[in-house]
């Protein structure tokens, strides 16, 4: 997705995680993320980089590569030398009417086709329109956007499997939350593809944890 506010342009995206880049006139510019945890009103802060506008030689790109559903809620600032931080951009997550698509990594049949009733209630949740692809042409053809997937962009992308732990990152080897994953002091989930590790629950909680339903 693109937004241009004043002079500034922002492109963000949710697809595999969150990334987000910013060209403008400010040297740097400051990406926060926040989640709203399920039932609450209340967002609580995950994390904050500075990526470069115009700056030369420093990171051009905020990613957070959390795949599985959170209530995110992006924002973009720029420094004013006279009032400080002033918020340009606010973007929460939201993928109503908006085409989402959804890998089914499983060469089980009756796994896929209860991995899909389940996307189908992802779906009458948040009132987005499901692409859906897997190994079985009955099951995909199923969901009506599967007959446009040429034209149409998607908002996020999720995949749905089994996906092995394999990031070494700081927040992975962190000894305080040994085995976990650790933002903001308060979230921590097992790898950044699945909540729990999935071999210890069912295929049901498996694409339920990963939709967060």
């Amino acid at each position: 997705m693109y937004t241009k506010i004043g002079n500034v342009y922002i492109n963000y995206y949710f697809n595999k995680g969150i990334k987000v880049s910013v060209n403008g006139p400010e040297p740097l510019y400051c990406v926060e993320v926040r989640e709203y945890p399920k039932g609450s009103d209340e967002s609580f802060f995950v994390e904050s980089f500075h990526i470069a506008g115009s700056l030369n030689n420093f990171r051009t790109e905020y990613f957070l590569d959390i795949e599985f559903y959170g209530d995110f809620e992006i924002s973009v600032y720029r420094y004013d030398k006279n009032e400080g931080l002033q918020r340009i951009f606010i973007h929460r997550y939201n993928d109503r009417d908006k085409l989402v698509r959804f890998n089914l990594d499983t060469q089980n049949f009756d796994e896929a086709l209860l991995w899909s009733e389940r996307i189908k209630h992802y779906c009458n949740i948040h009132g987005c329109k499901p692409l859906v692809i897997s190994k079985f042409p009955s099951i995909n053809k199923s969901f009506p956007q599967y007959y446009r997937i040429n034209d149409l962009e998607t908002y996020n992308t999720y995949n749905i499997g089994r996906y092995p732990k394999r990031s070494n990152d700081f927040r992975t080897t962190d000894q305080r939350k040994e085995g976990l994953i650790w933002f903001g002091n308060w979230k921590t989930f097992w790898s950044y593809q699945h909540p729990r590790p999935f071999n210890q629950i069912s295929s049901q909680e498996i694409v339920d944890d990963i939709l967060g339903i």
